[in-house]
């Protein structure tokens, strides 16, 4: 059996679902659409295929060069497609489908709660979706968005939690805060993820310029896979001292940001996926999060942190200062939120579920096109 696994290089979840499967004796490529400006950043932990192609602006270009590799790569023998993300790889996928018989699998994240709110873009997507053999979620918050927004069948949908890979979060690494030029007397809160969400990121900068008043030792640091020139810009606009903004930062390196942390504060209400989250609450860090998106469900079932309102910077000032005082509250917090964690399915075991679901795909395709 052998997988394409379609990603952008930015995305290290495929890379390391390749790295476990691999181990399982599964034929993989990953197959990653290398975006100019982040193509330093596919993750090293995984040492098996990847074949890139160059991205651009044109979305018919990308989806060209795509379906070219993809049916280089996927129509010999026993062959099925894994695409991440609806557009273009699902797209794609579902073009070589139907042109080949290829079967496909499709996982999809927050991006599904923007196409369904787009006109022009939902027939497609919903074409894409119910094309799919199976489409996989990481949470049920996620599940609930997908059928809501899409004419699709609950059987369809199938959730599998973003575990893969959370193994090298479980033992923090020594000596991060002196790697990070954190001082080990500084209170520091974490943020981690993309920048472009600047509305919550501007919330949490002004809770934050609450709490330095208030606790001398606080320390915010924003760290992102991407550039972060507009973040840097707001926090000197806004006059938020003790922010340091560290942008390009590796896969690989994350675990020492984790590591460094007092608490981590994720203040992204339309993320429904929330692997930052899981990371956060592997490394044993308590989380602020705030309501409606994936980190709410997995606080509220780990207990592992605090929820507030989204925008409300008085409550999130409100939170961070509980924990900022109290490491009682932080220790407790971040044992439930480890605990729970550690319950949830090894990279093996998903990477095992996902194995039977390519062989019933693959049993299932063979007998449709007999």
């Amino acid at each position: 059996m052998k997988v394409v696994l379609l990603s952008s290089s930015s995305h290290a979840l495929p890379q390391e679902l390749a790295r476990v499967l691999t181990e399982e004796g599964v034929e993989c490529v990953v197959l990653a659409l290398r975006a100019p400006s982040l193509e330093d950043l596919l993750c090293p932990g995984y040492g098996g295929s990847v074949v890139t192609v160059e991205g651009s602006k044109d979305k018919v270009k990308n989806l060209s060069a795509l379906m070219f590799r993809v049916s280089e790569l996927a129509i010999v023998g026993e062959s099925l497609v894994h695409a991440f993300g609806l557009w273009p790889f699902g797209v794609c996928a579902s073009l070589v489908r139907s042109l080949a018989f290829v079967p496909y699998l499709l996982s999809v994240g927050s991006e599904v709660s923007w196409y369904a709110k787009l006109e022009a873009a939902r027939g497609l997507s919903e074409a894409v979706l119910r094309g799919a053999y199976r489409v996989l979620v990481p949470t049920k918050t996620l599940s609930r968005e997908l059928r809501r927004g899409f004419r699709i069948g609950r059987r369809l949908v199938e959730v599998v939690p973003c575990s893969i890979g959370l193994e090298r979060f479980v033992s923090p690494p020594e000596g991060s805060r002196k790697r990070l030029g954190v001082g080990e007397d500084d209170l520091v809160f974490l943020y981690v993820g993309e920048t472009w969400y600047t509305s919550g990121l501007e919330q949490l900068l002004l809770a934050f310029k609450r709490v330095s008043t208030e606790v001398s030792n606080a320390k915010l640091l924003i760290a992102t896979p991407g550039v972060a020139r507009e973040v840097k810009s707001t926090v000197r606009r806004m006059g938020v001292e003790r922010v340091v903004v560290a942008e390009c930062v590796p896969e690989l390196e994350l675990p020492h940001y984790y590591a460094a942390c007092d608490a981590f504060v994720y203040v992204n209400p339309s993320d429904l996926v929330g692997r930052r989250v899981l990371e956060a609450m592997a490394c044993g860090r308590p989380v602020v999060a705030v309501r409606g998106g994936a980190a709410e469900e997995y606080v509220r079932e780990s207990g592992g942190g605090l929820v507030v309102k989204p925008f409300d910077v008085r409550g999130l000032a409100s939170s961070m200062l509980k924990l900022a005082r109290s490491e009682e509250a932080r220790a407790s917090l971040g044992a439930s939120g480890r605990e729970w964690v550690l319950k949830l399915p090894s990279s093996r075991q998903t990477a095992k579920r996902i194995i039977r679901l390519y062989e019933k795909a693959l049993v299932d395709s063979l007998e449709w096109a007999v």
